[in-house]
């Protein structure tokens, strides 16, 4: 595909790359010369895919929904798998679709998406991301307003990408909950052993691709040899951490509920459900702080 129009937004030292056209997504972040995401090279842009970039929005749902299908007041409710060969749902529809630009200035950036029902999502929505670079921080601001004329399922998060050379991870969470072969989730325990990061560890290693549950809303990654480590702090319950082993890059997502649980109605945070014309929102803050 073409070159896509990239919108660079700045203070000080602080650059942050967005790409409205790939859903959304963020490119690149800096701060004083360190890339402080995944930045995606142009061979990852040009490829359209934004699992190769380096931050995108997880909107009206985060991660899988089992066999794609859930039951939603007394009907079942089939979507189109949209992760092949899985034959499952996931991350919903704002990660692969064109974003509209509202609004731009040097520090700021708000995009738009407008969703009609339909086979990947049967309900209407209007979804929002403001980014803001300011004081050596990426303030990412979502909202998503329900279209439809019944109360629904409707959550937003953010499914960024951080090198793993040399990182370190650090959070507390209440629950890991464990998948099995199908990537789905099964039991909720305390964590414990590679699952752990109340002390923080190295990701290197690790084999993680699970969702936790009772994140108290902040998270620390630092890189041994850099100047700068990353704070995350959300108003979010929980967090997928994607750690695939040898990888070259992890993920530490901050979102509104667990995954698959629209199947799974006794997990707790369960999913939002948002009135008619009322909104979902949340704020997720990455600051590059001094080591």
């Amino acid at each position: 595909m073409p070159m896509p129009k990239l919108i660079t937004i700045s203070d000080g030292d602080s650059t942050c790359i967005l790409c409205p056209a790939l859903g959304g997504s963020v490119i690149g972040w800096s701060v004083g010369g360190q890339e402080m995401l995944r930045r995606a090279d142009t061979t990852a842009i040009e490829s359209g895919d934004p699992l190769s970039l380096a931050s995108f929005p997880l909107v009206p749902y985060s991660n899988r929904i089992g066999n794609a299908c859930f039951n939603w007041a007394g009907r079942d409710v089939r979507l189109r798998p949209n992760f092949s060969p899985e034959p499952h749902a996931i991350h919903g529809v704002g990660w692969t679709a064109a974003w509209t630009l509202e609004e731009r200035g040097s520090t700021h950036l708000v995009v738009s998406l407008s969703h009609e029902a339909d086979e990947a999502w049967p309900w209407s929505f209007a979804a929002e991301q403001r980014f803001s670079v300011e004081n050596g921080s990426l303030i990412i601001r979502v909202s998503a307003t329900n279209l439809s004329n019944e109360a629904a399922p409707l959550a937003f998060g953010h499914h960024p990408y951080f090198d793993q050379v040399g990182a370190h991870l650090s959070f507390t969470a209440e629950h890991v909950l464990m998948s099995g072969d199908d990537a789905l989730p099964t039991i909720a325990v305390e964590p414990e052993g590679q699952f752990d990061f109340i002390r923080g560890g190295e990701t290197a290693g690790r084999n993680i691709d699970h969702c936790y549950a009772g994140w108290d809303g902040t998270a620390r990654i630092s890189w041994a040899d850099r100047p700068f480590a990353l704070e995350i702090v959300a108003d979010l319950a929980a967090a997928v951490v994607y750690i695939p082993e040898g990888g070259s890059a992890f993920c530490f997502e901050p979102v509104p509920h667990v995954n698959n649980v629209l199947n799974r109605p006794g997990d707790l945070p369960a999913m939002p459900v948002i009135a008619p014309s009322e909104s979902f929102s949340a704020t997720i803050a990455l600051t590059a702080v001094t080591v």
